[in-house]
């Protein structure tokens, strides 16, 4: 069974994909299926362009009110080759199905972008390649950490995921300074916190993670935000080490407040299916036990409110698709009125 904590050990060669009839991805076959797609396939298309890869229950969570709705409308996207997508070979059970950006879908982005599709230079083998990339058990984990965010707030009308950046857009926005794996905003009953987030698969020594705190340091300096920095950790083992490692580096900073930092492990992400529940442990804070997310507040009360992330300079460094805007973090489909709202 595939879930966050899965190691990058256990994600072997993709199975081979059954013979099935695609439609070739000519110019005339993009302007005829362009009629057909919805708002919901434009932005799911927009989502696999920013993140990378999705998979079918993930998506599921995140836009379709059932799993049969769902299978069947991806099941159309790939034959369209609007997207394309691998299942990974894992020891128990059966994972399901990654789902990628294709060819037909990164041209229909580009002409609703105004940019000619020759610009983005989209290979289809380099967008499928991270079936065979060692970052996919990574890549996958932080996606889940949002889509379950997401997910939740699907079910509270008072919750909401208001920004989603994925490590290629923190790198454009921040990477002279420090590289996070993500960075993300949740608001719940009108209060909402920031944050980075490191997302660590035991695959890498943890002085890797300590090398960083210095870059989240200047950074913190140079805008003069305080934004605090959620690492998850994939064992409970892990975290223990890594908590004893990163408070003795904070204490050798003359400005420890201006890095606030909670940790979390895969485990309890995978228990109770969401971040925003009652998992957190701030460093500094172990007597009064984990905090739910936006209770982290109360725990650091120096942090300022968030500011507007929609209206920041929008970068250019190269990225697969580097003008192609980010999607809505949000998606407007509701699951408790079952219809689809392009205008949220």
């Amino acid at each position: 069974m595939l879930d966050p904590a899965t190691p990058q050990r256990d994600l072997r060669s993709p199975i081979p994909a059954r013979p099935s009839p695609r439609l070739a991805a000519s110019t005339d076959h993009q302007a005829t299926i362009a009629a057909h797609l919805t708002a919901r396939d434009r932005w799911l298309a927009r989502m696999l362009a920013e993140y990378r890869t999705l998979t079918s229950t993930q998506i599921t969570q995140i836009a379709f009110p059932s799993r049969r709705a769902a299978n069947l409308r991806l099941q159309r996207l790939y034959h369209w080759r609007v997207l394309d997508r691998f299942q990974p070979y894992i020891g128990r059970g059966r994972a399901p199905m990654f789902y990628v950006l294709d060819t037909a879908g990164a041209h229909l982005l580009a002409h609703e972008d105004g940019i000619d599709p020759r610009e983005l230079k989209f290979r289809p083998e380099r967008s499928i390649g991270i079936a065979y990339s060692l970052r996919l058990a990574h890549l996958h984990g932080l996606n889940s950490l949002f889509t379950g965010l997401i997910a939740d707030a699907l079910t509270h009308p008072d919750r909401a995921v208001t920004a989603w950046w994925s490590e290629a857009r923190c790198a454009r926005h921040f990477g002279d300074l420090v590289r996070p794996d993500g960075y993300g905003r949740w608001r719940e009953t009108d209060r909402d916190i920031e944050w980075f987030i490191e997302w660590d698969t035991g695959s890498y020594p943890l002085s890797r993670l300590a090398s960083k705190l210095p870059g989240y340091f200047e950074l913190a300096t140079t805008t003069r935000i305080v934004t605090p920095l959620l690492a998850v950790f994939a064992n409970a083992q892990r975290e223990a080490h890594a908590r004893r490692l990163l408070a003795e580096h904070l204490r050798n900073q003359p400005r420890p407040g201006d890095l606030p930092i909670a940790t979390t492990t895969a485990e309890h992400l995978q228990r109770t299916n969401t971040a925003s529940a009652q998992i957190w442990l701030p460093l500094g804070h172990r007597e009064a036990g984990r905090y739910r997310l936006i209770n982290l507040l109360t725990a650091w009360p120096h942090l300022d409110t968030p500011t507007n992330t929609d209206t920041a300079p929008q970068p250019t460094g190269p990225s697969p698709l580097p003008r192609l805007s980010p999607p809505s973090p949000m998606p407007p489909f509701r699951r408790h009125d079952l219809t689809w709202n392009p205008t949220g």
